[in-house]
C-alpha cells in the first residue's frame, strides 16, 4: 500500500511542477513582450510624428518662398516647386487626418 501512495504522491508533484514552470513561462512572456495592439498603437504615434515633421518642414519651406517671393515674380521652376510643395502638404495633411481618426 505504501508504493502505491508514494506513486500517487510522486505524480502529483510532477504534475504541480509541471503546471507551475507553464504558469511561470506565460506570466514571464506576458510581461516581457509587448502586445500586438501595443506595438499597433506605437507605429501609428511614431507614423503621426514623422508625418507632423514632414508637414512643418514643407510649410516652412513654403513660407520661405513666399518672403522671399512676396512682391517679386516667381520664375518657373520655383513656382513649380512651389506648387508641389503645395500638393504634398495637402497630402500630409490628409494622411494626418485619418491617422487622427485611427
Amino acid at each position: 500500500m505504501k508504493l502505491l501512495g508514494n506513486g500517487i504522491l510522486t505524480a502529483l508533484v510532477s504534475i504541480l511542477t509541471i503546471l507551475g514552470f507553464a504558469f511561470a513561462s506565460y506570466f514571464y512572456v506576458e510581461s516581457t513582450y509587448a502586445k500586438g495592439e501595443e506595438v499597433q498603437k506605437i507605429e501609428q504615434r511614431l507614423e503621426y510624428k514623422i508625418k507632423s515633421d514632414q508637414g512643418k518642414e514643407i510649410q516652412q519651406r513654403l513660407w520661405l518662398l513666399e518672403d522671399r517671393y512676396e512682391k517679386k515674380p516667381m520664375a518657373e521652376t520655383i513656382k513649380e516647386e512651389y506648387r508641389k510643395l503645395q500638393e504634398e502638404k495637402k497630402s500630409i495633411d490628409n494622411d494626418l487626418n485619418q491617422l487622427r481618426k485611427k
